[in-house]
């Protein structure tokens, strides 16, 4: 008797599991780079800013570097090392709290 309860406790505690999903991975496509909004490829409705977490992956960052050239003159440059994301770019994210947040996890191939 207690092994059936177990089991039916189980599959309870498992469809409810499947019916919240805690995280799922989604791919979706910029609508627009700043303020940043994405649309999935389920939905028309572009998910706003402030529903969206950005990774650094996407996080556009460049690094300043000073070399000498063959003249022995420095030279300062600055190197892009990720480029912000541009509209109409596909992304990876991970949809969570039921789709309340989405976590962008890198560009899409």
């Amino acid at each position: 008797m207690s092994g059936d309860l177990i089991d039916v406790l189980h599959k309870i505690v498992q469809e409810t599991m499947n019916g919240m999903k805690p995280a799922d991975l989604v791919f979706g496509t910029v609508v627009t780079p700043s303020p940043i909004s994405i649309t999935l490829e389920t939905t028309m409705q572009p998910i706003p800013e402030p529903a969206i977490v950005l990774t650094s992956e996407v996080i556009a960052r460049s690094e300043t570097v000073t070399a000498t050239d063959s003249n022995g003159d420095r030279v300062t440059v600055t190197v892009p090392i990720v480029r912000p994301l541009q509209a109409g770019e596909r992304v990876i994210m991970l949809r969570c709290s039921a789709g309340q947040r989405f976590v962008v996890l890198s560009r899409a191939q």
